[in-house]
């Protein structure tokens, strides 16, 4: 009896849940904070939201308000942030989907494209725009940490400090990568070893 009063709950909740769409690959020539469409979402607890790649060659990568174009999990390691990797659309002819659900919705959860991120190509799933952290703040903190300001490019000072904080994130993402993956080979290790153990 109690199996079957879990089994109506969670279908009833899986009824409930909504599914939020998020197009990645709006037109980023003129304008590469519309990478997202919408930039910003509110999302329940379980609801999902579908990454909709549609035009060119683009990423939902999840981060963190301090660090928006760098893995969330780069910078805490506590956090275990999706990361759809590049998606080549071709102009619409390879749509994709990268879907997320919402497991804590008091709880901002940022994102941002590998390509346009320096320009502003971020966005955020319950974003609190009454507290500290906003969208706008983000995007503007993407942009001075990792981009060039175009109007601010006459000042050699400020096209250079970009340039350089660039190349030093271009070079983090292969760097956390190698590390991510001799961390998982490591902690495999005493699996197998334990496996091993028992089989005999």
């Amino acid at each position: 009896m109690r199996s079957i009063a879990l089994f109506v709950s969670a279908l009833v909740a899986s009824a409930c849940a909504k599914t939020i769409v998020i197009t990645v690959g709006g037109n980023t020539t003129d304008n590469a904070g519309a990478v997202f469409d919408p930039p910003s979402v509110v999302a329940d607890k379980g609801d999902v939201v579908m990454f909709n790649f549609t035009q060119g060659n683009h990423t939902a990568t999840q981060s963190t308000f301090a660090s928006p174009c760098t893995r969330a999990h780069d910078t805490d390691s506590t956090i275990n942030g999706f990361d759809s990797g590049f998606r080549n659309a071709n102009n619409g002819t390879s749509i994709t989907n990268l879907p997320f659900t919402v497991t804590d919705n008091t709880t901002t959860v940022w994102f941002f494209d590998w390509n346009t991120c320096a320009q502003g190509g971020v966005g955020g799933i319950n974003v609190n725009e009454s507290s500290l952290e906003t969208l706008d703040g983000f995007q503007r903190n993407a942009v001075r940490l990792n981009g060039t300001d175009s109007t601010a490019t006459s000042s050699s000072t400020t096209s250079s400090n970009p340039s350089t904080t660039r190349t030093s994130t271009t070079s983090t993402p292969t760097s956390a990568a190698n590390r991510a993956i001799v961390a998982g080979a490591t902690a495999l290790l005493p699996v197998l070893a334990m496996l091993l153990a028992l089989s005999f």
